[in-house]
């Protein structure tokens, strides 16, 4: 008859099979035969051992130096068409791409 563990002991028995058998090309199934241990005991530990870790906190360093947040920029034009389109233009935008805008809006 097994001796029957304590209840950190018996977590402490389960973490060091969970964490043997992860570093096997086993399937569980075979590592508990091979083991003599339940497969049934190890597949809830493995489920409850899930649970139970804490997330892991990762100290992210920041720049020496925060980037300058950009202004927002007003557009140079605003093209509204309807009630169904509005078209913000900022500078240096294309001629051509607005020609182009409008005749496909305007096929619409």
């Amino acid at each position: 008859m097994t001796k029957r563990l304590s209840n950190p002991g018996r977590q402490q028995f389960w973490k060091n099979h969970i964490t043997q058998w992860s570093s096997t090309s086993l399937s569980q199934v075979e590592y508990c035969r091979l083991n003599k241990i339940s497969i049934k005991s190890f597949q809830y530990w493995k489920r409850k051992s899930k649970g139970s870790s804490s997330p892991a906190l990762i100290e992210v360093p920041l720049p020496k130096s925060l980037p300058t947040p950009l202004l927002p920029t007003h557009p140079a034009l605003c093209l509204v068409i309807g009630h169904q389109y509005r078209v913000e233009i900022g500078r240096g935008f294309d001629s051509e791409d607005l020609e182009r805008l409008v005749r496909t809006l305007g096929r619409i």
